[in-house]
């Protein structure tokens, strides 16, 4: 039994594996993940900087 008149098979579209930054925005990147990963230790209470040695920070 064949296919039906005009199916063929089709690939989906591509999804490019890599994301193309200049390098104000991969700066604009690591900083933003920086602060966020800041924020979430200290609202969980600073287990990250407290292993990292940063006994000296505020509380």
């Amino acid at each position: 039994m064949g296919r039906t008149k005009g199916t063929k098979n089709k690939n989906p579209p591509a999804v490019p594996d890599t994301v193309s930054f200049t390098t104000e925005q991969r700066v604009e990147f690591i900083a933003t993940l920086i602060v966020e990963r800041i924020l979430e230790d200290i609202s969980n209470g600073k287990p990250l900087l407290k292993q990292l040695g940063g006994d000296h920070a505020p509380e």
